[in-house]
């Protein structure tokens, strides 16, 4: 088998397309297994074949090149039939949290103006809830996700169809012409100072991410890299299944993470790869060790972030571990070095086709070991975001000085070695999400008893990633509880940004021009009077 690491293999430019990659793949790998999952198998050319029967009738019902079409989907292979059949006529994706509800679910379709929704089948009452503010979908597909969910949810403005209907299209391939620089999804960010971003992404943006983790990753064609994280998410969608298209190789897939059954799929599905967050590694090492820990079939494992146990955890596992540091922006530009001992306090070096250095708040870069902001710039054409999506004022300020502007701090050492730091914006990470402060206190402040609010992290030790609390004053003479205003929040927000803690206080520090000095909040961290939901037993169900 052919170690690509090891050839430098790359396409030709005009051929770094999804449509391009697909058939070729299909061509030279026919029935070797592209996708896992339990008992489910799907060579290369099936894959291919499913994914033209889905474009074919989507062309069919109108869908055109350009056009934006939203998934409210859980992790499966019609997520990824779904996916490829609109790479393949030029259209784009838009992957959305399935656990997404309200406010913040209609904002994302109406702002990515998206005609279509893919929807698994238990989802569609969240669809049907915010019916009336959606402005331009026509269509919903139903994905059977749930053969038990009984599907009675009717729509008044948009067609219900079912998602078998649109594997009876032709198997041909649709021959539209895709060219690398065309977009080919929006991936939403967390909002921090407003709502969320579209990040528009190309074909060649997955195509050139994807061959880099070839090399970082050291992959072949021989390799079986499994993911249990979120298809919605650039991490998995290119790191595990773009990469596994790109390298020949196989994808295995999990539906999410589950502490007691990680290590049994790995050695189910005899994964040699898999990809986590640091939070993942934490809870493995938790764990009672066995002396058969190291006895499985992985052979690297690649985390955002690293732990401080990290050589530890290589040798209890019997792996390479392997950190990283990206955005949906510009996805991983930083890797620890695959022939170098793992630093675990470091998040490696720059990769070639990045320029990443450490700038102050003038846009000067900075000395060897001082902390600044972590800024990012292709060396090649159209391997970062296009830019965000019917947001151009928010893309130049992005971009300040021809620069992506993370909002990390961080510090570059003489070696070339980078540290991440903290954040330097307001959003907060916790169990591999990514939380809008913003988006939290808005939903806060439309509590009618709530006059302010400010959600801030909290530094989980334990876990290495952040909880959610929310400093809240209420309205003169109103009362609210702290039940009762997690209550209102578990109806309206997706249960990972549900606050943990909660404290109501009478004033907050403002800056002269009134605005909130969180980093205030975040020093006062846990006091007295913050109360825990989860020492109080209030469970927030998925």
């Amino acid at each position: 088998m052919q170690h690509y690491y090891n050839t430098g293999y790359e396409l030709e430019f005009q051929n770094r397309t999804l449509p391009y990659i697909v058939e070729a793949r299909a061509s030279e790998l026919g029935d070797k297994t592209f996708f896992m999952y339990q008992d489910q198998e799907v060579s290369y050319r099936e894959l291919d074949e499913n994914v033209n029967r889905v474009a074919n009738t989507l062309l069919e019902m109108g869908v055109k090149k350009g056009d934006k079409i939203c998934f409210m989907m859980k992790n499966s292979i019609e997520f990824i039939y779904s996916w490829f059949a609109l790479g393949k006529i030029g259209a784009l994706m838009v992957p959305m949290n399935p656990a997404l509800k309200g406010k913040l679910l209609e904002y994302i379709i109406n702002n990515s103006e998206a005609t279509i929704a893919f929807v698994d089948n238990d989802l569609l009452e969240r669809f049907r809830f915010v019916e009336d503010g959606i402005k331009r979908v026509g269509r919903i597909v139903s994905v059977k996700e749930n053969a038990d969910y009984n599907e009675k949810v009717m729509f008044k403005n948009a067609q219900l169809v079912q998602f078998e209907e649109l594997m009876l299209g032709s198997t041909a391939s649709p021959r539209l012409k895709v060219d690398p620089q065309n977009p080919m999804s929006i991936l939403y960010t967390s909002g921090t100072t407003g709502p969320s971003k579209g990040a528009v992404l190309s074909h060649h943006y997955y195509y050139y991410n994807a061959i880099s983790a070839i090399h970082w990753m050291r992959h072949c064609s021989d390799d079986i890299l499994y993911s249990c994280l979120p298809f919605f998410h650039a991490n998995a969608s290119i790191t595990s299944i773009y990469t596994a298209l790109m390298a020949g190789a196989t994808f295995s897939m999990g539906k999410r993470f589950s502490l007691t059954t990680f290590m049994d799929e790995i050695a189910r599905y005899k994964a040699t790869h898999t990809n986590v967050m640091g939070s993942i590694l934490v809870l493995l090492m938790k764990q009672k060790p066995k002396p058969d820990d190291a006895n499985n079939t992985l052979k690297v494992v690649n985390s955002v972030p690293l732990i401080p146990e990290s050589l530890e955890f290589e040798k209890r596992f019997g792996v390479k571990l392997i950190g990283m540091y990206g955005a949906t922006e510009t996805c991983i530009c930083i890797v620890s070095p695959f022939d170098e001992e793992t630093r675990p306090e470091s998040c490696g070096k720059a990769l070639p086709q990045y320029d990443c250095r450490i700038f102050d708040d003038n846009d000067m870069e900075c000395p060897a070991g001082e902390k600044g902001e972590i800024v990012v710039r292709g060396r090649l054409p159209f391997i970062q975001m296009e830019g965000y999506y019917n947001m151009p004022e928010e893309t130049l300020a992005s971009f300040r000085n021809l620069w992506y502007h993370t909002g990390d701090y961080g510090i570059k050492d003489k070696e070339g070695y980078f540290y991440f730091v903290d954040r330097k914006k307001d959003a907060i990470r916790r169990r591999g999400e990514n939380i809008s402060s913003y988006e939290v206190e808005d939903v806060v402040n439309s509590h009618p008893a709530v006059l302010e609010s400010a959600a801030v992290a909290i530094k989980d030790k334990e876990m290495t990633e952040d909880e959610v609390k929310i400093c809240v004053i209420l309205k003169k003479g109103w009362k609210l509880s702290h039940e009762g205003l997690i209550s209102y929040c578990k109806d309206r927000m997706a249960y990972y940004m549900v606050p943990r803690y909660v404290e109501f206080m009478d004033d907050f520090p403002k800056t002269p021009n009134q605005k909130i000095e969180k980093y205030k909040l975040r020093d006062r961290g846990l006091t007295k009077d913050t109360w825990d939901r989860e020492k109080a037993g209030v469970r927030v169900d998925r």
